[in-house]
């Protein structure tokens, strides 16, 4: 996979690494496993890792896959998942473009809510939104929301359940990215999903993500 997302992105894909890599300098908000929380950035990955895998160390395990490719990132995600599965979907809403870059990993879905448990073998649902616009950190983390909201009402639209039968949330691992120029002018306040910024974000997620189940499947 190979394409320049409307802000100027550059992503690429194969089997074991995705990256992101934008010329601009990117404002990130994040639940990611290395660099999470807010921060600045010019490179986003997903490294692949086997089903075996421990997770002791995610951040050393994915400085050290991406430093295997030559880059540095700010921000890293783990999947098990086949990187050359990524799916991407681009929508825009007025002058907002997002562009979601997703995989999916449903080996141990998840109900938010259910009693805590130890998480067997891989599962995970990596969601990355880039736009093409200024946001606010606020909006950004508005923006998690939004997407996250989007994935539930995908697994909710293909039935997937838990191992008990629940309606799943996601899995125990899932983890959301947004990036968007860090020097805009210009920033949107709020980022939910009757924004043009969530709207859009939330309609280029339900895409990616609904094309990722399907290939899982």
């Amino acid at each position: 996979m190979s394409a320049i997302s409307p802000s100027g992105v550059n992503i690429e894909s194969d089997a074991d690494l995705l990256t992101i890599r934008s010329d601009v300098l990117l404002r990130i908000a994040s639940t990611a496993p290395y660099g999470g929380g807010l921060t600045h950035g010019h490179c986003i990955v997903s490294a692949r890792v086997p089903y075996s895998y421990s997770g002791l160390d995610p951040a050393r395990d994915i400085q050290e896959l991406a430093a295997a490719r030559g880059l540095i990132p700010e921000v890293g995600l783990l999947t098990a998942v086949d990187l050359s599965k990524v799916r991407s979907a681009t929508v825009s809403c007025d002058d907002v473009t997002a562009i979601a870059a997703v995989t999916a990993g449903l080996r141990k879905t998840w109900a938010a809510g259910s009693p805590p448990a130890p998480v067997g073998s891989v599962g995970t649902i990596n969601l990355i939104v880039v736009l093409n616009v200024g946001l606010e950190d606020a909006a950004g983390l508005n923006l998690i929301a939004t997407i996250t909201e989007a994935k539930v009402l995908t697994l909710a639209k293909f039935r997937i359940t838990t191992e008990g039968g629940e309606p799943a949330s996601g899995t125990a691992t899932d983890a959301v990215v947004v990036a968007w120029p860090a020097n805009a002018t210009s920033r949107f306040r709020y980022g939910g999903p009757a924004t043009p910024p969530g709207w859009a974000a939330a309609a280029a997620t339900l895409s990616a993500l609904s094309e990722a189940i399907s290939i899982w499947r």
